[in-house]
C-alpha cells in the first residue's frame, strides 16, 4: 500500500502527487460502497481533503493520464452531482466491469484495454509471450496435478525407485503383524478400562442433563412470569398511552376550536371594521360633494362646518383641508386658509393647486415672494394650469416686475385658462406701466370682446387713449365706464381731464363735480382693488381663486387729472 512506502516527513500529498505521475496508465477500482465510505467522524471520505484515494485519482485526470474506471460486485458509475468538484471528469471515462461469474473473460478485457495503452512495442509480439507464458503455465499446472492423484507417470527416472519402495513396504508389513500380536491382551485390557470409564461419563453426563433440564425448567418458567409481568406492564402503558392521546386529542380540539372561533371573531371584527370604513368613506364623499355645492353657492360658512365634519372622519384628507383653505380665503381669512393649505401640501407633496391656492393667499396679504415662491412649486408640479401662472404673473405685476408678469400672462393666455379676459386685462396694465400703450390698448379691446361689462376695463382703456393724446377715444372709453357703473368717480375725473385737454371748461367742470361727489363710494375698503374669482366645476377639487391687483396707472393718472384740474 502507497502509505507503506510513503518516507518519514515527507508531505505525503506531494509524495503521491509524484508517485501518480510516473504512471501511464491508473486503474480505479470502484466497488458498491466507494461513494459513502465514512470516517471516524462520520464524514464521506471522497470529501475529506487528506483522503489517499480522492488525492490519486484527482492527480490523475489533473495530469490526463489514462484513468480506467474497474468495477466490482456489481457497482455503478457514480453520477457528476456525486463527486467533489476534483473527481467530477471521472465520469467521462469509460468503465469495465468486472463481474464474480465472469471474471476470466471480464480480466482478459481489462488486460487487452491496459495493452492498447501501450504503443511502445508491437501488439503481436506481445501477445505471442503472453501465449507462451499462459501455456508454460498450463503444463506445469497439468503435471503437478497428476502427480499429487497418484496416477502412473511414464519418466524414465521413476524405475528404480518403484522397486526399492516395494521391499521397503514388505518388511513394514511384517513388523507390523508382531507388533499387533503382542500389544492384543493389552488392547482387550484397556477397553475394558475405557469401557468403565465411559460408563462413569455416561452416569456423569446423565446427571448434568438433569440437572441442565432442572434449571432449563426454572428458568423457562421465570422467563414465563417475567414475561407475564411485562405484558401486564405493556398493557397498562398501552392503556396509559391510549388515555394520554385521548388527553392530548381532547386538548388539541378545544385548542383548534379556539383558534377557529379566535379566527372567526377576528374576521367579523376586519369586516365590522371594513363596513366602518367604507360608511366612513362614503359619508365623507357625501360630505366633500355637499361642502361643493354650498361652496358654488357661495355660502362659505357652511363649507368650513361641513369640511370639519369630513376631516373627523378621514384627518388624512389633504383635500379636506384645501376645500375648507379655500373657503376661508373666499372669507379674506387668509391666515387660516394658509394653515389649512399648509396642512394639504404636508399630507400630500405633490398637490399642486394646494400650493397655487397657497400663493394667492400669501399675494392677498401682501408677501409677494412667498405667493410666487408657492406659485413656482405648482408650476413644478403641474406646468399645464394656466391660472397658475396667471396667479405668479400677478405677484410680479406687485413688485413691479412687469417683463416678469407679461411672460406669466403670456402663458396662462397660451394653455387656455378657464377665463383669458383677466389675463389679457391685466396685461394690459402691465404693458401701460411700461409705457407700451399701443399693446396694453391692444390688450383691453381683447378683455372687453370676452368681457363686455367690466368698467374698469373701459376705464383703463380711456387713460391709455389720454395718455396717447388721443382724448377723442379716451371721453369714448370714460362715457362708457360711467355708462356700466355711474357711482364710481374714477371715470368721471378722467373724462374731465380730457374735456379740459379739449378745451372743454363747462364738461370738464361738470365731470369733476361728478367725482368729487361720487370719491366717498368710490374710496370706501370694497373698492380698494377688484377681486375675480374663477371656478372649475369639479367635485375633485377646491375651486381655484385669481384676483386683478389695485389699477395703480390708474390712479396715478386720476390723481394727475384732478391736480391739473
Amino acid at each position: 500500500m502507497d502509505v507503506d512506502h510513503i518516507p518519514p516527513g515527507v508531505d505525503f500529498v506531494k509524495h503521491l502527487n509524484n508517485q501518480v505521475a510516473e504512471c501511464n496508465i491508473f486503474i480505479a477500482i470502484i466497488g458498491p460502497n466507494w461513494l459513502d465510505v465514512r470516517n471516524e467522524k462520520g464524514e464521506r471520505r471522497l470529501d475529506a481533503p487528506d483522503d489517499f484515494v480522492t488525492i490519486e485519482i484527482a492527480a490523475a485526470l489533473a495530469r490526463d493520464i489514462r484513468v480506467i474506471p474497474v468495477l466490482i460486485d456489481g457497482a455503478r458509475m457514480p453520477k457528476v452531482g456525486d463527486l467533489p468538484g476534483s473527481l467530477k471528469p471521472l465520469v467521462r471515462r469509460q468503465a469495465i466491469e468486472l463481474r464474480h461469474a465472469h471474471f476470466g473473460r471480464d480480466a482478459e478485457a481489462l488486460i487487452e484495454r491496459i495493452r492498447d495503452a501501450f504503443s511502445d512495442k508491437p501488439l503481436r509480439l506481445r501477445r505471442w509471450r503472453a501465449a507462451a507464458a499462459v501455456l508454460v503455465t498450463l503444463l506445469l499446472l497439468g503435471w503437478i496435478g497428476l502427480f499429487a492423484t497418484g496416477m502412473p507417470i511414464s519418466v524414465p527416472w521413476a524405475v528404480g525407485m518403484r522397486e526399492q519402495a516395494e521391499k521397503e513396504r514388505l518388511a513394514a508389513a511384517k513388523a507390523e503383524e508382531e507388533r499387533k500380536g503382542g500389544a492384543a491382551a493389552e488392547a482387550e485390557a484397556k477397553a475394558k478400562a475405557e469401557q468403565a470409564e465411559k460408563e462413569r461419563l455416561a452416569a456423569a453426563k446423565a446427571e448434568e442433563e438433569r440437572k441442565a433440564r432442572a434449571a432449563a425448567e426454572a428458568e423457562a418458567k421465570a422467563k414465563a412470569e417475567q414475561a407475564e409481568k411485562e405484558r401486564l406492564a405493556a398493557a397498562k402503558a398501552e392503556e396509559e398511552r391510549k388515555a394520554k392521546a385521548a388527553a392530548e386529542a381532547e386538548a388539541k380540539r378545544k385548542s383548534e376550536e379556539a383558534e377557529r372561533q379566535r379566527l372567526a371573531d377576528r374576521r367579523a371584527e376586519e369586516e365590522r371594521r371594513k363596513q366602518a370604513e367604507a360608511e366612513a368613506r362614503a359619508r365623507h364623499s357625501a360630505l366633500m360633494s355637499q361642502a361643493h355645492a354650498e361652496l358654488n353657492k357661495g355660502d362659505y360658512d357652511k363649507v368650513i362646518a361641513t369640511v370639519s365634519e369630513a376631516m373627523r372622519l378621514d384627518p388624512k384628507s389633504a383635500l379636506a383641508f384645501a376645500s375648507r383653505g379655500f373657503a376661508y380665503a373666499n372669507k379674506r381669512d387668509y391666515d387660516r386658509a394658509i394653515a389649512d393649505y399648509n396642512e394639504a401640501i404636508r399630507l400630500d407633496p405633490n398637490y399642486a393647486l394646494a400650493s397655487s391656492n397657497r400663493g394667492f393667499a400669501y399675494l392677498n396679504k401682501g408677501d409677494y415672494d412667498r405667493a410666487i415662491a408657492d406659485y413656482n412649486e405648482a408650476i413644478r408640479l403641474d406646468a399645464k394650469n394656466g391660472d397658475t401662472f396667471f396667479g405668479r404673473g400677478l405677484a410680479y405685476a406687485n413688485k413691479r416686475d412687469y417683463d416678469r408678469a407679461i411672460a406669466d400672462y403670456n402663458e396662462a393666455i397660451r394653455l387656455d385658462a378657464t377665463n383669458k379676459g383677466p389675463a389679457f386685462y391685466n396685461r394690459g396694465l402691465a404693458y401701460a406701466n411700461k409705457g407700451d400703450y399701443d399693446r396694453a390698448i391692444a390688450d383691453y379691446n381683447e378683455a372687453i370682446r370676452l368681457n363686455p361689462n367690466d368698467p374698469f376695463v373701459f376705464n383703463n382703456r380711456g387713460v391709455a387713449y389720454m395718455r396717447k393724446g388721443d382724448h377723442n377715444q379716451a371721453i369714448a372709453s370714460f362715457s362708457e365706464a360711467i355708462r356700466l357703473n355711474p357711482k364710481n368717480a374714477l371715470p368721471f375725473g378722467n373724462r374731465g381731464i380730457s374735456y379740459t385737454s379739449k378745451g372743454n371748461h363747462d364738461r370738464a367742470i361738470a365731470d369733476l363735480n361728478e367725482a368729487i361727489r361720487s370719491i366717498p363710494t368710490t374710496l370706501s375698503p370694497s373698492s380698494t382693488g377688484a377681486s375675480l374669482m374663477r371656478e372649475k366645476a369639479t367635485t375633485s377639487e377646491p375651486l381655484p381663486i385669481t384676483t386683478r391687483p389695485f389699477d395703480s396707472t390708474l390712479s396715478m393718472l386720476s390723481l394727475f387729472a384732478i391736480e391739473e384740474s
